[in-house]
C-alpha cells in the first residue's frame, strides 16, 4: 500500500508541474536570502579577484524598457553565476532570475531567484521562463550552451532553449554579455565584462533554426573581438564596479621598498 501511495504522490507532483508549467525547482525569492547571497558572492569575488570592470555598461539603457530583458553569456566556469548576479543586481538593480542546470545540488539558490533546467523538465522550464518574461520588470539570465565549456571552445553551439523562449514571448530585449578572466598586473586575475547592444524583438522570431544560427554566430564574433582587444591591452573603456584594495604583493613590495630605503639612507 505504501508503495502505491508513493507512486500516486509522484504522479500528483508531475501533474501539478504540468498544470502550472513549473520546473522541478521554481524560484522562490526571499528578500533576506537575496541580500545574504549577494553579500557572499561579492565577498568571494573580492577575495579571489583583483577587480571587476565593465565596458559599455550604458548599452543596457538602449533596451526597450517596456519589454523584459534576457541576458545571455558564455558559460566557461563556476564564477559566471556569481558574476551574472553582481552585474544584474548590483550594477543594474534588476528583478533578477537565473536558469540553473543541476540546481538540485544547491536548491537554496531558488530563494535568490534561481530555477532548475533539466532534460526531463526542459519544457516546463522554458514555459516558466516565458511567464517570467511576460512581466517587463523581470530580467532573466541564461547560458544558451547548456553546460560549461572551456573558454576557447569553438564553434559555439547554442541549445534550442533561447530560440523557444524568443518564439513564445514575442516582445523581448536580448542582451549579450562577454566575460573574460585574465591576469594583468596583480597576483590575482581580473574580470573584464563587455555589455553588447540589445537585440530588441518586437514580433518574436519566425524560423527558430535560422535565428539560433545567426545569434550564436554574432555572439561568437562578439566574445572573440573582446579577447582580441584584451590581447592588445585595450582596457581604457572598462570601468571598475568592484575593486579589491588589499594585495599581499603590494604589501610585501611596499615593506621591501621601506627596508631598502632605510638601509641606504642610514
Amino acid at each position: 500500500m505504501k508503495f502505491y501511495k508513493s507512486i500516486d504522490n509522484k504522479t500528483k507532483n508531475c501533474n501539478h508541474r504540468k498544470i502550472n508549467d513549473e520546473p522541478e525547482i521554481p524560484a522562490k525569492k526571499n528578500k533576506l536570502f537575496v541580500k545574504i547571497i549577494d553579500y557572499l558572492f561579492e565577498l568571494m569575488i573580492k577575495k579571489n579577484f583583483c577587480s571587476v570592470r565593465v565596458k559599455n555598461k550604458q548599452n543596457y539603457e538602449l533596451r526597450n524598457p517596456e519589454f523584459a530583458s534576457l541576458f545571455y553569456g558564455f558559460h566557461g566556469c563556476w564564477w559566471d553565476g556569481p558574476i551574472a548576479t553582481i552585474l544584474c543586481r548590483k550594477l543594474y538593480n534588476c528583478n533578477f532570475y537565473m536558469m540553473i542546470k543541476e540546481l538540485r545540488r544547491f536548491p537554496a539558490l531558488a530563494m535568490a531567484g534561481g530555477f532548475s533546467i533539466e532534460k526531463e523538465s526542459a519544457h516546463e522550464s522554458i514555459n516558466y521562463s516565458v511567464k517570467l518574461l511576460e512581466n517587463s520588470e523581470n530580467t532573466l539570465w541564461i547560458f544558451p550552451q547548456g553546460k560549461v565549456y572551456p573558454s576557447n571552445f569553438r564553434p559555439l553551439n547554442f541549445e534550442g532553449g533561447i530560440a523557444h523562449i524568443c518564439k513564445k514571448i514575442k516582445k523581448l530585449n536580448l542582451i549579450p554579455v562577454a566575460c573574460n578572466y585574465t591576469f594583468l598586473r596583480g597576483e590575482k586575475p581580473e574580470i573584464l565584462i563587455e555589455i553588447g547592444k540589445p537585440i530588441i524583438l518586437e514580433e518574436g522570431i519566425k524560423r527558430k533554426k535560422d535565428f539560433l544560427c545567426c545569434l550564436q554566430r554574432e555572439f561568437e564574433l562578439f566574445i572573440d573581438n573582446q579577447k582580441l582587444e584584451i590581447s592588445k591591452e585595450q582596457f581604457e573603456e572598462y570601468e571598475y564596479i568592484l575593486y579589491n584594495n588589499f594585495s599581499w604583493l603590494k604589501l610585501i613590495e611596499k615593506n621591501l621598498q621601506f627596508i631598502v630605503r632605510k638601509k641606504y639612507i642610514l
